[in-house]
């Protein structure tokens, strides 16, 4: 692994050797020579550059800033793809810390705006045709520039007004660039660093990769405008801009022109017609339905993204989407409903199964601080479950065992967590925690489902029949495969049946203690109070209980018919003896 990951960095770093130290040289300059310094001491294929790094010294200027600080500069100076790494780690305190991520939340860089004549330039390659062909004006100064693209007024030929997303120049080639590299170094790391490996830096950065190359291509903001816009169709208090297909692409994206009051304190909140407090609430609402209703939010709820008009709310900027998946609503749903019960095992269970917890975690420790999260945060009662403070709470467990949250999970926690912030930036003095509550009762009750919990057992029961398909072919496999190398001889010496007893004594025992466990537990889906999974297990463990039986009694063997099986096998493999004709 090691081997494979030093070359792949190898092979990077001999095309993209400018860009590195580039990266290097401003990492230097803003004190995180440090971080060279680490990884130098693993070795690999990058060891003389970071060497030469780290014997510099941080550029003076920079000395009395705080880590966070200097930390968002540097993601400034090196550009787009840094930039927008650095909004995605704000979401993980649970990688960088709490404090850190509070620092690159700040993070809302905005980028010289291309020279004169590119924009027209882009739309010309991006359509096919001149900007006079396919606008009736087209405004050259851009109305804002963000990391990725800059913004300007137009008309349509039918009088609509419009405003144009148009890529910066060359931006889509330096992200992939840069996502090339920043992959390499991932898995590097991974292999390299156990706090690295721990953290899965490599799956954040892919799932970061995937984020980018949609953010570079603008047909997918279009997609996202035009699904919006669905789901908000009959609800005449949120506006979404309508689309422009035909006049947009992959560098280029037209949408309807949005006017509104713009977002920035309580008192431009009271002039456009709104009371902080309902304005926060309504804002709370749509998001939590967007999230848990409809498994596709807009995640980024600041003030600038919002115009306001009496009574209506338009949502700007849907580059930046998430999903929430079925199966990860389903943890979160569990999770919720694990608190909402009060039961700190199920809860650490739940957890620990979000974060696919590595080996020697200590689910003990977990469980006490768990324990704690429910009381604090619970009350002794599931109409007090607020799932701000229990975003809050679960990010501090999570930090505190090394634990690391699915980029989904967490992004949905961190959303949570600014819906507050918005509240507070306006004035808002609501009760945040009654306007969740709801949403964790509905999670509850979708749980309690009887339809969801036959669906449960539906998919359970698909895949106890897809293992029961697949064992026999995967074992035959195996069985060949050996036989085939050469690399076991199965012909045990085992003349008085002792070695198989042993086999045949664990397996009952360890299906026994299975089934004790997951009834104790009762796991999921269930009978009535009894879990189903737990019946299945008991049942295997009959089955085996009979087997002995029947082995006393003089039947075949598991390791006779195994040694069976092999002749089987060896014989088909012969070759044929020639016939005489």
């Amino acid at each position: 692994m090691n081997a494979d990951a030093d070359l792949d960095l190898l092979g990077v770093l001999v095309t993209r050797r400018g860009r590195l130290l580039e990266v290097a040289d401003v990492l230097r300059r803003y004190g995180f020579a440090s971080i060279a310094t680490q990884l130098e001491s693993a070795g690999g294929p990058g060891r003389h550059v970071v060497r030469s790094v780290a014997d510099r010294l941080i550029d003076p200027a920079l000395a009395d800033e705080s880590a966070g600080e200097r930390l968002r500069g540097a993601l400034t100076e090196l550009g787009t793809t840094a930039i927008k790494l650095g909004q995605l780690l704000s979401l993980r305190p649970d990688i960088v810390g709490a404090q850190i991520a509070a620092e690159l939340v700040e993070l809302r860089a905005g980028v010289p705006a291309d020279p004169r004549g590119h924009a027209e330039a882009t739309v010309r390659d991006g359509l096919g045709a001149e900007v006079t062909e396919v606008f009736a004006s087209f405004d050259p100064e851009p109305l804002a520039s963000g990391s990725v693209a800059q913004v300007h007024r137009a008309t349509l030929h039918d009088g609509s007004r419009v405003v144009v997303k148009v890529l910066h120049r060359d931006v889509r080639r330096r992200v992939l660039e840069d996502l090339e590299l920043l992959s390499a170094l991932s898995v590097w790391a991974e292999a390299v660093s156990p706090t690295a490996h721990r953290l899965r830096f490599a799956a954040v950065v892919a799932d970061f990769d995937t984020g980018m190359r949609g953010a570079v291509d603008l047909r997918a903001e279009l997609a996202n405008l035009q699904r919006f816009g669905a789901i908000f169709a009959d609800d005449d208090g949120v506006r979404i801009p309508r689309a422009q297909p035909g006049q947009s692409s992959s560098a280029v994206l037209t949408m309807e022109e949005m006017t509104g009051h713009v977002l920035t304190d309580a008192a431009s909140v009271r002039e456009a017609g709104w009371t902080p407090d309902v304005l926060a609430t309504r804002t709370a609402g749509i998001y939590l339905t967007m999230m848990f209703r409809h498994g596709i939010y807009h995640t980024d709820p600041h003030p600038g993204n919002f115009l306001l008009d009496p009574g209506v709310i338009t949502i700007l900027d849907f580059g930046d989407v998430a999903r929430l998946s079925t199966s990860r609503r389903r943890e979160l749903e569990d999770l919720v409903a694990s608190v909402g019960s009060g039961d700190p095992r199920a809860t650490t269970d739940a957890l620990l199964a979000i974060t696919d917890a590595p080996p020697g975690t200590d689910a003990v420790e977990v469980q006490d601080d768990v324990e704690s999260l429910i009381t604090d945060h619970l009350e002794g009662d599931i109409g007090a479950l607020d799932l701000t403070l229990l975003a809050r709470g679960l990010s501090t467990v999570v930090q505190r065992h090394h634990l690391s949250l699915p980029g989904e999970i967490a992004l949905v926690l961190r959303v949570i967590a600014l819906l507050q912030g918005l509240a507070a930036d306006i004035g808002a003095d609501i009760d945040l925690p009654a306007i969740t509550r709801p949403f964790a009762l509905d999670l509850l009750r979708r749980r309690l489902d009887p339809r969801e919990a036959l669906g449960r057992a539906v998919r359970t029961g698909r895949a106890w029949e897809r293992l029961v398909e697949s064992l026999p072919g995967e074992l035959t496999s195996l069985l060949q495969q050996v036989v085939r190398d050469g690399g076991a001889d199965l012909n045990i010496r085992d003349p008085d049946g002792i070695a198989e007893r042993i086999v045949d004594g664990i397996l009952t025992a360890a299906f026994v203690l299975s089934a004790g466990e997951l009834v104790s537990r009762a796991v999921p889906p269930k009978l009535g109070s009894i879990s189903v999974p737990g019946l299945a297990v008991a049942g295997f463990a009959l089955l085996r209980y009979r087997a002995l039986h029947a082995r006393r009694a003089g039947a075949p063997t598991a390791i006779a018919r195994l040694r069976l099986a092999e002749r089987v096998v060896r014989a088909a493999r012969r070759p044929t003896p020639p016939t005489d004709d």
